[in-house]
């Protein structure tokens, strides 16, 4: 998908559309999946809202509610924090996520700053952050970052 011939708003319409439709999620605030999309540097305002440093401080969220999220399901069975270990490093390292984000096609959405010909792994792996972040924040729960990760396919290989 090209948006060179498009303007911003119509840019954004398309993006935050084609993250909800590849994500499985409707947001009610569609400013938060603007935001989780915008790279460091990017345009970033969306709605009556400024985010300064693009989707960073939402790709902090995230990455934490990705951690209670494998938590909540690790702590429900019997298998020990070594195995919780490998669980958070498999489905939550950088690799993964920058994985997830190009396989899913969320990559081709990312608002990048002018400067940016490419998305960088660690930019990737940040914006799936970002967007279960905005999951969070939109839902007020865990249970549609949840149903989202599942849908992404971020799942332990023993799960």
């Amino acid at each position: 998908m090209s948006f060179r011939n498009v303007s911003l708003t119509e840019k954004m319409e398309r993006a935050i559309a084609g993250i909800q439709d590849i994500i499985g999620y409707t947001f009610s605030d569609p400013a938060l999946v603007w935001e989780a999309i915008c790279a460091a540097g990017s345009f970033t305002s969306g709605g009556n809202r400024t985010f300064a440093d693009g989707n960073k401080r939402l790709a902090v969220l995230g990455d934490t509610v990705l951690q209670l999220a494998l938590a909540e399901d690790w702590y429900g069975g019997r298998d020990t924090r070594e195995v919780f270990t490998r669980i958070r490093q498999e489905v939550g390292s950088n690799v993964s996520l920058n994985l997830v984000g190009r396989t899913s096609n969320i990559s081709a959405l990312v608002n990048l700053s002018p400067g940016q010909r490419a998305i960088a792994p660690n930019t990737m792996a940040a914006t799936v952050e970002a967007i279960l972040g905005a999951v969070y924040l939109d839902s007020q729960g865990m249970t549609a970052v949840k149903a989202v990760m599942r849908t992404l396919g971020m799942t332990p290989s023993s799960a």
